[in-house]
């Protein structure tokens, strides 16, 4: 055969070569990795991924690049990751609302269960119900008769689909009509919370513990059945108050569909390595969070799990897209 033709030959398969041979065929990591976090920079889904960077960058000689990609209920983002190539080189730092989202929006540009690979959950915090110093109320009871006599005074806000299927699952619960209010970030929704200008919201404890410290928000529970061990003298508001009212915010590592097993194993080994370090342990902690590290197929359950209670939720409450 020709040189010049079997060159041609040989690149044209070069070419045609699926990523995930491209994927197969370059060790990991060999080149920078980007932890995509599809909300703005400040939040919980920022505080998750930068806990993990500096540790991973060390781990892997690489460097680890948190690139933010904000918006719409997180689905930009997210869909970036989905269309990217399988080689741990571009994942994703979500939250739970990567599993509401398929029960409010009608048509996703992804497929959630299908296109994205559930390497490892990264932490999980509880939701607290937090309200600004000004309302007048003190714990559970005061603010449910409160809520009961003036539904329109306590509207709660909303920086992403999670926290808005919380909302509305003590709605359920309570017998309460609070409405939503969206933001389009979790700073700026706590900048109107601090502020006033919104009176309530339910929000992963991890996001308000500090302004709670601080006095700037008062706490008046955990949406558990028992005390947290995060906030210990935190009410558990289903066991107190509101029975049923459970909701759990989480943050998990996600891969492109394609992903080598063995890769998205090692990926998960490594993040979990550095979740059990005392010092990134005591980071998440500190910051109202339980790492986690579990396995890919446990993950994936809870997604899937997480996936059909929402759509429940959201028909039930008739959720519509914000």
């Amino acid at each position: 055969m020709n040189p010049l033709r079997r060159a041609s030959l040989v690149a044209g398969c070069g070419l045609a070569l699926s990523p995930l041979a491209f994927a197969q065929a370059a060790p990991f990591p060999s080149r920078p990795v980007r932890l995509v976090v599809p909300a703005a920079p400040g939040g919980s889904a920022d505080k998750n991924s930068r806990a993990l960077s500096d540790r991973l960058s060390e781990l892997w000689k690489q460097p680890v690049i948190v690139d933010y990609k904000p918006g719409a209920n997180t689905i930009i983002g997210s869909d970036h990751v989905a269309r990217s190539a399988p080689d741990g080189r571009t994942l994703l730092v979500n939250s739970a609302a990567l599993a509401v989202n398929p029960g409010i929006y009608p048509k996703l540009p992804y497929d959630t269960l299908q296109d994205l690979v559930a390497v490892t959950m990264i932490s999980t915090a509880p939701f607290a119900l937090v309200v600004h110093p000004e309302v007048p109320a003190r714990d559970i009871q005061a603010f449910l008769a409160l809520a009961r006599e003036k539904p329109a005074a306590l509207s709660f806000g909303t920086a992403e689909s999670r926290a808005l299927l919380a909302g509305h699952q003590f709605n359920l619960a309570a017998g309460t009509r609070l409405q939503s209010v969206p933001f389009k970030g979790a700073g700026a929704l706590m900048n109107d919370l601090v502020a006033g200008h919104v009176p309530v919201a339910f929000s992963a404890l991890s996001s308000v513990q500090a302004q709670v410290a601080a006095g700037r928000l008062r706490l008046l529970g955990v949406a558990t059945r028992a005390p947290s061990p995060l906030a210990p003298q935190a009410t558990a508001l289903a066991a107190a108050a509101v029975p049923g009212f459970e909701a759990e915010s989480w943050f998990g590592l996600f891969a492109p569909r394609g992903t080598p097993p063995a890769l998205a194993a090692r990926l998960r080994q490594d993040v979990a390595a550095v979740l059990r370090e005392r010092e990134v342990a005591a980071r998440f902690e500190a910051m109202g969070a339980q790492p986690v590290g579990d396995e890919p197929q446990a993950f994936a359950a809870r997604v899937r799990a997480d996936v059909e209670m929402a759509t429940r939720v959201a028909r039930a409450a008739n959720i519509q897209p914000e």
